[in-house]
C-alpha cells in the first residue's frame, strides 16, 4: 500500500459489475474507495486522472483504524471488463499478492479531507 497515511472515504457497492464500472468509468478523489462483500478497492495512486486501486481484504475495523490484507492492484487504464474479472477473482480468493496493511477508512457520509473537500479561493 502506497498511501497508508490517507483516511479513505468508503462507499458500499452492491455488485461486482458496479464496482468495475466505478473503478474504470469515473474520476474520483485520491481518498475514494469502494466496499463490496468485505473487500475494499481504494485509490492508492498519486494522481486523480490515473488512479491505481489497491484491493484490500478487511479483517478488523476499530473506529477509523482498519487492518487487513492487500490482495491485489488494479493498474491505471484498465477497461471495465478486465476490472470486472479482477473484482470477480479477488472475491473468490485468487489473490496475486497477500500482505498485511493498516489504514484508515470511514463511510462516505462521514468523510471529508483535504483531498476531497470543497475549498473556496
Amino acid at each position: 500500500m502506497n498511501h497508508g497515511d490517507r483516511t479513505f472515504c468508503v462507499k458500499a457497492v452492491d455488485t461486482e459489475e458496479n464496482v468495475a464500472e466505478l473503478l474504470t468509468n469515473h474520476h474520483w478523489p485520491l481518498c475514494m474507495g469502494f466496499e463490496h462483500e468485505g473487500f475494499l478497492y481504494i485509490n492508492d495512486g498519486d494522481r486523480e486522472d490515473s488512479p491505481e486501486y489497491a484491493a484490500l481484504y478487511l479483517q478488523k475495523l476499530d473506529g477509523v483504524n482498519a487492518e487487513g490484507r492487500e490482495v491485489g492492484r488494479l493498474v491505471p487504464g484498465t477497461d471495465a471488463s478486465k476490472a470486472y474479472d479482477f473484482v470477480h477473482w479477488i472475491r473468490r480468493g485468487r489473490w496475486p499478492v497477500d500482505s498485511p496493511v493498516k489504514f484508515k477508512a470511514e463511510p462516505d457520509w462521514h468523510h471529508s479531507c483535504d483531498l476531497c473537500a470543497f475549498n473556496e479561493d
